[in-house]
């Protein structure tokens, strides 16, 4: 007996959720020391006002850093717990569903989404990419930092897409996670979800 298209396009769909789950389970712990790498990043590069702060100065940056930091993991963490985001993860605009009049009534529209002719071209790639929310939503959670570090004078940089103003979150998979680990992860997802785009490529 053939396999109903639609229960092997809902199996895919649990299968992304479940590697996103697993993402951000890694992902979580990561996160925080990528962000305070990044901010002794920011005072290497900024040495000379760095050495103007006196050790009171100091101490009270470092402890509201540290807070920035823990604001900034947990609301990207409680971002990436959006289902939205990883089934939908590029960052071009939602493209809207498939007029194919032929398509049955019942089908989800998340599955109309997904695939089709108006897909074609459009791939998801490495996670360290601002074509992908993902990134993208890694890179926001510098953004706490950026009144504390403004309000202790440092001087901001080219803002980025997503990311703060001081150039403290991970620019490349390697500063995000030297492990490879988060890089394995994303394989993972990155798997699942394209099995799942070519899944609801089909017509039905």
């Amino acid at each position: 007996m053939p396999r109903d298209p639609l229960v092997e396009l809902e199996a895919a769909r649990a299968n992304v959720l479940e590697e996103a789950e697993r993402f951000v389970e890694e992902l979580e712990p990561v996160l925080g020391p990528s962000l305070h790498a990044g901010f002794e990043r920011l005072r290497l590069a900024q040495p000379g006002h760095v050495g103007r702060l006196d050790g009171p100065t100091l101490a009270a940056l470092g402890d509201a850093v540290g807070r920035a930091i823990e604001l900034g993991v947990a609301e990207t963490v409680e971002r990436l717990r959006s289902p939205e985001i990883w089934l939908s993860p590029l960052t071009a605009p939602k493209l809207p569903p498939r007029s194919d009049p032929a398509r049955p009534l019942g089908l989800p529209e998340w599955v109309a989404r997904l695939g089709g002719p108006a897909r074609e071209g459009s791939a998801l790639g490495r996670l360290d990419e601002m074509t992908n929310r993902v990134w993208v939503a890694i890179s926001a959670a510098a953004k706490p930092l950026d009144p504390v570090l403004g309000e202790f004078g440092f001087r901001p940089e080219r803002r980025r897409l997503g990311g703060g103003s001081f150039g403290v979150s991970a620019r490349t998979l390697p500063q995000l996670d030297p492990s490879g680990a988060i890089g394995q992860r994303w394989k993972r997802y990155r798997a699942a979800y394209e099995r799942l785009t070519a899944l609801a490529a089909f017509d039905f």
